[in-house]
Parts: structure tokens; C-alpha cells; sequence
């Protein structure tokens, strides 16, 4: 079968998800929303450096309500607008076009989506009889998905941890780099993550799906964040990182049922790949960034999945993979449980 789909977003992930759909013979792309008004009216697969893909893109949403495609599979930018990145899919939800959503931490457990978000999406998908379904990565696919499918070797399980490991000196967004993380501040720097509540927004979601999938209540959490700094500067994408100032940043947020971290979604990130300086794990090998699954207990064992280049496609696959699968499931907001098993079935010939 060929499922029609609409995408929304030519970011760097976004970007790499377009490319998966003009290659994969499941999908048909018939329509392509973009941002801003200098990326309209261009061919789809001309605006990311390819063979003219026979789409026009628009950023007019109303040009593609009607297009009774199977799918939207929406890359859109929904970190300060979550409102606004709702009300993008409820029209075509309402209309009985699935959606799958790389964006929007919060629809990533019902725990975590705010009330007014979640009855607008159920009341759309009960019109239309469609689905909606965040894939993520992390919080997502790297730290739910990968994670549930671990604990099918575990028996006893004291504490489940999913980590990110991840190499930064690359990124160029200097705000969210220094006010966010903290890279380049001084050692009592207390970022955002940290005191803004972003990181209950951004991890709270993992927390909870891995504790409903435990059968195990979270009766308090935590935060922990440790920096460590290095005695020469460093030269990143984002500007100078000066010595001793962090230059590898270290978070845990935990749940917790009876005092003791049952959860953890941790995050070791750097802009320095001097590892024999950190304190904290690291990605095996030569990999840049790393997501690793932590169960201890009986028996205590590790899965990861680390690489060595630009993560984007890895996350952009999932949402393409999980089309299938999307549309044959019942209608709603679903999580990671509510859809079987989906992969690519690409075998190179």
C-alpha cells in the first residue's frame, strides 16, 4: 500500500525526513508546508538540493486541509508556540488525516499534555476517526521505545536509566547552548533546564511512560545537574567556551517510589571530546553521540546505540517508519504502546 502524506518542516531534521520520504516507494508526497515565505511556491525536492519532486510547497495551511491525504508528518517548530504547533494539526485531524510529530514534547504522554491541548486533539480525532502520535526521540523513540524494548531481557529491576551522551561543539544556537545548558558559564550557574522548568517539560514525559510501563507511581522527582569545567578554552560553533567555565554538563531527573531513583532520564553533554577529562559516562568508541539503556538489577546490562555522524536522520525515521502502523490503529493521541512494532522494510538490492 502507498500512503499519501503531507510533510511540514525543511529544519535540520526535517530536512532529512523529506529526503526519507521522496526515497521510500510506501509514501507519496502530496503536499509540502513550509515556514517562511522565501521557501513558497519552490518544487519539494529542489528546495533540499534534489530531483524535482513534482510538489509545490506553500505556506498557506488551507491549501492542504482538503487534500485527504493519509498523513501529516509534521517537523514543525513547536518549542514556545505548543499552542500554535495544536492548532496546526487539528484541521487535518477533524478532516481524518493521521498525524505523526517529530515536535511537541509535551503530547508525548497524557501525564504531561495540558488538559485544553489533549481534549482539542481527542475531539478532533473523534470527528475525523483519525490518529495522532508523537514519536520524539528523546524524550521518544531512544528513551521510551528503545527503552520497553530492553526490559523484555530484564527480571528483577532496581533502576532504569536512559541516557543521552552527547557531543555539542558543533551546535551554533548560542543562547540555548550557554542559557540553557550552561556551556561556557561559571560553575554556580544555575541554567534554564534547571530553573526555568524546562527540563519537566522536556523528560517528564519519559518519566511517566516509563513508569506506567513499570506499573510503578511516582511519588516525587528530582533534579540533578553538575558542571565541570576545563584549564584551557575551547573554540565551538556557538563561540569561545573559556577555561573553567562548564564545558561538560551533567543532568539527572529521577522518579522516585519509596525515596530511591526508579527512573532516570539522564544527559552527560560536552563541547569537548577531551573524555579523559570526564568525570561521567561517555559514548563508546568514537561515536559523538550516544543513547544508552541503564536497567540494574537481575541481571544488570546495558543497550546502546551510538554514531559517529549528524544525528537527524536517526531521528527523523522513526516518524516515517511508524506511517504504516499509524494508520491502521484506533483513533486518538497514542503512545508509544498504542502502535505495534513498526520498521523499515528497505532492504537494499
Amino acid at each position: 500500500m502507498v500512503y499519501r502524506v503531507i510533510h511540514c518542516g525543511t529544519g535540520n531534521v526535517g530536512r532529512h525526513a523529506l529526503r526519507g520520504i521522496l526515497r521510500n516507494p510506501e509514501l507519496e508526497l502530496v503536499g509540502h508546508y513550509v515556514s517562511t515565505p522565501d521557501k513558497a511556491g519552490r518544487d519539494s525536492g529542489e528546495l533540499i538540493g534534489l530531483a524535482p519532486a513534482g510538489v509545490i510547497t506553500t505556506n498557506d495551511w488551507a491549501e492542504l486541509h482538503d487534500l485527504k491525504a493519509d498523513c501529516l508528518i509534521y517537523f514543525g517548530n513547536a518549542i514556545g508556540r505548543e499552542d500554535e504547533a495544536v492548532m496546526d494539526l487539528v484541521p487535518f485531524l477533524e478532516r481524518g488525516t493521521n498525524v505523526v510529530t517529530f515536535s511537541g514534547f509535551s503530547l508525548a504522554h497524557p501525564a504531561t499534555t495540558p488538559p485544553h491541548q489533549r481534549k482539542l486533539i481527542e475531539d478532533a480525532c473523534a470527528t475525523g476517526q483519525s490518529s495522532c502520535f508523537f514519536t520524539g526521540i528523546d524524550p521518544g523513540w531512544a528513551t521510551t521505545d528503545l527503552a520497553i524494548a530492553a526490559l523484555a531481557a530484564a527480571d528483577q529491576i532496581e533502576c532504569l536509566r536512559v541516557a543521552e551522551l552527547g557531543y555539542f561543539g558543533e551546535y551554533s544556537a548560542e543562547y540555548v547552548m550557554r542559557e540553557y545548558f550552561g556551556f561556557g558559564q561559571p560553575l554556580d550557574f544555575e541554567p534554564l533546564f534547571v530553573k526555568g522548568g524546562f527540563i519537566e517539560v522536556q523528560w517528564g514525559p519519559t518519566l511517566h511512560q516509563l513508569a506506567e510501563v513499570l506499573d510503578t507511581e511516582i511519588e516525587e522527582t528530582r533534579i540533578i545537574y553538575e558542571r565541570q569545567a576545563l584549564d584551557y578554552d575551547i573554540e565551538c560553533g556557538f563561540g569561545t567556551v573559556k577555561a573553567g567555565t562548564a564545558a561538560f554538563v551533567h543532568f539527572e531527573y529521577q522518579a522516585l517510589s519509596k525515596g530511591r531513583p526508579f527512573v532516570v532520564v539522564e544527559h552527560v553533554d560536552c563541547v569537548s571530546r577531551d573524555w579523559s577529562k570526564l568525570k561521567w559516562k561517555r559514548p563508546h568508541g568514537e561515536a559523538r553521540l550516544a543513547y544508552r539503556i541503564d536497567i540494574e538489577g537481575n541481571p544488570d546490562f546495558s543497550v546502546e546505540l551510538s554514531y559517529g555522524q549528524d544525528g537527524s536522520l536517526l531521528a527523523a525515521m522513526p516518524v516515517l517508519n511508524a506511517v504504516p502502523a499509524l494508520c491502521a490503529a484506533r483513533p486518538g493521541l497514542l503512545g508509544p504502546l498504542d502502535l505495534p512494532r513498526y520498521w523499515s522494510k528497505r532492504v537494499v538490492r
